[in-house]
């Protein structure tokens, strides 16, 4: 019965050849449905490529690092001799928040790299020169204030 403890390592398993495939073999082709394929990663070529050079190191290495929590869990899970139902059940939920983890870092660094840079640009260019007059912010100010 203990040895339905493997199941916790299944995880960690599929995140580290997730990473290695990625890794290997690199998808250059948005139309493929295959790699890091998500919305955030859709939106532009340079979007795709970034996603699919940033996703293979970063399901690695939380990957592995998943596999050496789940190691630890497990065998302190063994000591106490936890039920194998409660075992498999924390081993799950731990394994399923490092999942989400890897995609929630891998579609941040991707909004992170593309956010809009041009907002600054798109005031100067709306309001001219008039950004920079002390009347136009007190105008502003008292617009929000009312």
């Amino acid at each position: 019965m203990r040895a339905l403890f493997v199941l916790n390592f299944i995880i960690p398993f599929v995140m580290i050849c997730l990473g290695f495939f990625l890794r290997k073999y690199p998808v250059s082709d948005m139309s493929s449905q295959n790699g890091y394929n998500t919305p955030t990663s859709r939106k532009s070529q340079a979007h795709w490529d970034y996603a699919q050079k940033i996703a293979p190191d970063i399901f690695l290495s939380l990957g592995k690092i998943l596999l050496i929590i789940e190691i630890i869990v497990n065998i302190i899970l063994l000591l106490v001799q936890a039920s194998v139902d409660n075992s498999i059940i924390v081993g799950a939920c731990v394994g399923m928040v490092f999942l989400f983890l890897a995609f929630y870092q891998t579609e941040s660094r991707i909004k992170e790299k593309f956010q809009d840079k041009t907002i600054g640009l798109s005031l100067l260019k709306l309001y001219g020169n008039s950004l920079f007059d002390h009347s136009f912010v007190f105008d502003i100010e008292k617009r929000v204030l009312i």
